[in-house]
């Protein structure tokens, strides 16, 4: 039991397209609208089918590579495209006008078969909508089109194909049927007449830094972005990336690719290493894009767009064998303090005398009483002296007088 498989291959060359398929059968209707055999391209095997697409006049292809026009809103363009098989068998396509788009990787195709067209590709007009052409081996079909801008296009680049489509089906290894879709197509940029902002941005730049154990070996950066056109006119640029050092070092990629045609709207994603970086702490990462412009456009110079991310880059080993170095010289100076001993207190209390409290009640103007006591020999005063002391107390030196006085007289 075999089962179809569709498979869809949008290819558009650059300049004039083509594609080419090995197939197993071929169709031997020959097409009345065929015109003189192409003689530029090279004889081609037997079981190879070989098309593309290419600018024409009304008699004959011709060297412009792409279609390039200009117009106002509401305007109209004629022109002409040729379809040439290189084969020595008839083939079949189906010839249509769409949308260009950017590739997640940047690079510029057709939009698939199976989708419809809302840009240019809509405004390409042809004899009829889907025209099937039947073409002789190594022969061409020329076709004339028109371009109907609509009254309300904005202004700047819309970018599209005229595409040739053909359709076989081959035997896949695991024996399934497998209808193969190939397309071949020719570019074509129109450019709607209006103010026009040439624009690009850097956005969502961010750093993964990567270090080493080794204390005098240096870390890497890997560095994305993405560039997105959000202007109204197709630029490619040229990316400049450096690592700046918070001391003062600079470390520059060394191959950034260039970012191709971006057309207005969509964005591709960028990612660079940078080798070679100093681990100083705190690290910038810059990106700057310098615009590239179409081959024969005009517009107002713009740029370079810039953008930059500040991250860590830090010198883990010299980090740590410095913490051990002041672990270890803590320690030291705790082992020493603590052989030599805590020195005496400036603050301590003087020793006391013997024989005596030193209260805060005694007076501060002089000796106490009990000095006087203790001080003064017992036999150098009289007797009465003493005892007035002892009894009398704080009434003063008038009785021990008198009691002196009384003893005389006995």
């Amino acid at each position: 039991m075999t089962c179809a498989v569709t498979v869809l291959v949008a290819l558009m060359a650059l300049f004039p397209g083509y594609a080419s398929a090995a197939t197993s059968s071929s169709t031997t209707n020959p097409g009345a609208n065929a015109a003189a055999p192409p003689t530029t391209a090279a004889k081609a095997p037997a079981n190879v089918v070989t098309f593309g697409t290419q600018t024409a006049s009304a008699t004959q292809p011709d060297g412009r590579g792409y279609f390039d026009f200009g117009s106002g809103a509401g305007g109209q363009i004629a022109d002409h495209v040729a379809v040439r098989n290189y084969s020595n068998q008839t083939i079949t396509v189906t010839l249509k006008g769409t949308d260009a788009v950017n590739t997640p990787q940047g690079g510029l195709a057709a939009l698939p078969v199976n989708e419809t067209s809302k840009d240019v590709g809509a405004w390409i007009q042809l004899p009829a909508s889907d025209l099937t052409l039947t073409i002789a081996p190594r022969h061409d079909v020329i076709v004339p089109f028109r371009v109907v801008v609509p009254k309300d296009a904005l202004p700047g680049d819309h970018v599209g194909a005229i595409t040739a489509t053909l359709q076989s089906s081959v035997i896949s290894k695991s024996g399934q049927r497998v209808k193969l879709l190939q397309t071949a197509g020719t570019r074509m940029f129109l450019r709607v007449s209006g103010p026009l902002h040439p624009n690009l941005s850097v956005e969502g730049i961010a750093v993964r830094y990567e270090g080493t154990w080794n204390p005098a070996g240096k870390g890497r950066a890997v560095i994305t972005w993405s560039v997105r056109n959000s202007g109204n006119v197709g630029l490619g640029g040229r990316q400049t990336v450096y690592v700046s050092g918070l001391f003062g070092s600079r470390k520059s990629a060394v191959r950034v690719a260039d970012v191709q045609l971006l057309l207005p709207g969509f964005s591709v994603k960028e990612s660079v290493t940078v080798t070679g970086i100093l681990p100083e702490v705190r690290d910038t990462a810059h990106v700057s894009l310098s615009p590239l412009y179409i081959p024969g456009s005009v517009q107002p110079a713009s740029g370079p767009f810039k953008a930059t991310v500040t991250f860590w880059a830090l010198p883990w080993p010299d980090m740590i064998i410095v913490a051990i170095a002041l672990l270890a010289l803590g320690a030291l100076l705790y082992r020493r303090r603590r052989r030599r001993g805590s020195p005496p207190g400036a603050g301590s209390d003087p020793p006391k005398r013997p024989g005596r409290s030193a209260g805060p009640s005694e007076p501060s103007g002089g000796p106490a009483k009990e000095d006087l006591l203790v001080s003064v020999p017992a036999g150098d005063r009289p007797t009465g002296t003493v005892a007035a002391d002892l009894a009398g107390g704080d009434r003063g030196v008038e009785p021990a007088v008198n009691s002196a006085e009384n003893g005389v007289k006995q």
